[in-house]
């Protein structure tokens, strides 16, 4: 009976109709960030690039203060323009100056550090971005290798263990 209960509730899984109802809902409360970062994360998910651009601009417009907005505003810029660099890397510094401890704000200033051959900068980010990550998690296993990759880079580049611990300059730290 389990069996058939769980399969009959995957069959009424139905992520076009949630969607519709959240559009529906936006349009009824404009004002609702929390829904639109929701309904933006969503169409992420679904490749509708334009329409997450326009919900996750609309979140971060209602709550400019929300690290989390900010950076998946940034992610999915970056995703649509291909690149970090220029406002995605921009809204990430900002994400990180209202928490220092943003997961995606961290992972992706990692990331641009990275792609920049800033390896110690990456390095910094992503160290601290591991230990909020649940050491069974995908996430933890993918940034494991990053920062692998990161350490050998700033050994062949001869950087020394001290350019390994120091913080990036643009980095901001908590008090």
């Amino acid at each position: 009976i389990n069996e058939q209960a769980l399969t009959e509730a995957h069959q009424r899984h139905d992520p076009e109709g949630m969607l519709k109802a959240l559009e529906k809902k936006l349009a009824q409360s404009p004002d609702d960030a929390e829904g639109w970062f929701t309904l933006g994360r969503a169409y992420v998910e679904m490749k509708r690039m334009d329409e997450a651009l326009k919900a996750l601009d609309r979140a971060r417009q209602l709550d400019s203060q929300n690290a989390s907005y900010l950076a998946q505003y940034a992610e999915a810029l970056a995703m649509a323009q291909g690149n970090l660099l220029g406002e995605p890397l921009q809204l990430i510094q900002a994400a990180l100056e209202i928490n220092y401890e943003e997961e995606k704000a961290l992972e992706l200033a990692g990331l641009a550090a990275f792609q920049q051959e800033k390896w110690a900068e990456s390095l910094h980010y992503w160290r601290r971005l591991l230990k909020r990550l649940p050491k069974d998690s995908e996430m933890y296993e993918a940034i494991s290798r990053a920062v692998g990759v990161a350490e050998q880079k700033v050994e062949a580049a001869g950087l020394g263990d001290r350019a390994k611990l120091q913080p990036p300059p643009m980095a901001k730290q908590p008090h």
